[in-house]
């Protein structure tokens, strides 16, 4: 599969991603966790859990394809890539916070966009990579 490809898929399961984070934070602050929206925060800890899923693939699969960290001469993955597996654990980790602290769905709605602005950043500048 080409680049663009996983790229587009990429893109796509984040905005599944940040869909679901939003949906599960309003179903917080709306108070539901249980009773009537019980299947509604099934439905969308499935979306979080399957564009996580996806958005991982499709990141190696821009990496093959980009040569990063593959051949003998590599040294390795550039710092940049840390901190997007990073953020990826974080967009992981704030679905069980919702889900156990209500309290903190009022604050997903910043942490969403500035996760995401950081990970672009990241994406497009290269920090720390050679020419980057």
């Amino acid at each position: 599969m080409s680049y663009e490809f996983y790229k587009l898929l990429h893109l796509l399961c984040i905005l599944g991603l940040c869909c679901g984070l939003g949906g599960m934070a309003i179903l917080a602050l709306l108070g539901g966790a249980e009773g009537e929206h019980k299947q509604l925060r099934k439905v969308l800890m499935i979306v979080h859990g399957v564009a996580l899923l996806v958005i991982f693939v499709a990141g190696f699969g821009m990496m093959a394809r980009k040569g990063i960290g593959i051949g003998a001469s590599n040294t390795g993955w550039p710092p940049w890539i840390f901190g997007k597996f990073g953020i990826w654990m974080a967009f992981g980790a704030l679905a069980a916070f919702v889900k156990r602290k209500a309290g903190l769905a009022t604050h997903i709605f910043w942490i969403v966009p500035l996760l995401g602005a950081i990970a672009a950043y990241l994406a497009i500048m290269h920090p720390g990579a050679p020419g980057g």
